[in-house]
């Protein structure tokens, strides 16, 4: 066996660890109005609203909490130079409980709901149900980008979160 063959193997490990450690996860929080960034996305948690609003003429009940639930909406901007698709489904909202929320969508709470988001800047209101007996603690936001072969360099895995004060 030639001798340097376990060098070789010591330099090509390192290597693709190397390579690895810029795929990484990039984590932050912050608290409401906080802007939170990662390589080419931005997001910001403007406002959060317990006291959500119920159109009286919504005859479909997409708009109602279910029984035993009440509304909470969380007004978020984002910015991205990624192309890949920003919608509601990528917020979540955890409680002081050991139940989580759920997204309520299609809903039609606030006339500027947060819509689906490709490139550029966009805003809105994202509604989520939780039980009653619940209260927001945080609001969550999670986007991965692989990348392409030819530009990996634009890869991005951000989990963004945000105290809510009570």
């Amino acid at each position: 066996m030639d001798a340097r063959a376990p060098l070789i193997c010591i330099v090509a490990a390192g290597a693709i660890a190397i390579a690895a450690g810029g795929c990484g996860t990039t984590e932050k929080s912050g608290e409401v109005g906080d802007t939170l960034s990662a390589k080419g996305l931005e997001a910001t948690l403007e406002e959060v609203d317990t006291d959500v609003p119920v159109p009286t003429n919504d005859v479909t009940g997409l708009s109602q909490p279910a029984p035993g639930f009440k509304l909470v909406g969380a007004r978020v901007r984002v910015c991205s130079d990624h192309g890949g698709a920003i919608g509601a489904y990528d917020f979540g909202l955890d409680t002081n409980s050991s139940d989580d929320a759920r997204l309520k969508y299609p809903e039609r709470n606030y006339a500027d709901s947060f819509e689906t988001l490709r490139d550029g800047c966009g805003d809105g209101w994202v509604v989520f149900e939780t039980p009653q007996a619940s209260q927001p603690d945080r609001v969550t936001f999670g986007f991965e980008d692989t990348g392409t072969s030819t530009r990996p360099q634009t890869a991005v895995n951000a989990k963004f979160s945000w105290t809510v004060s009570s």
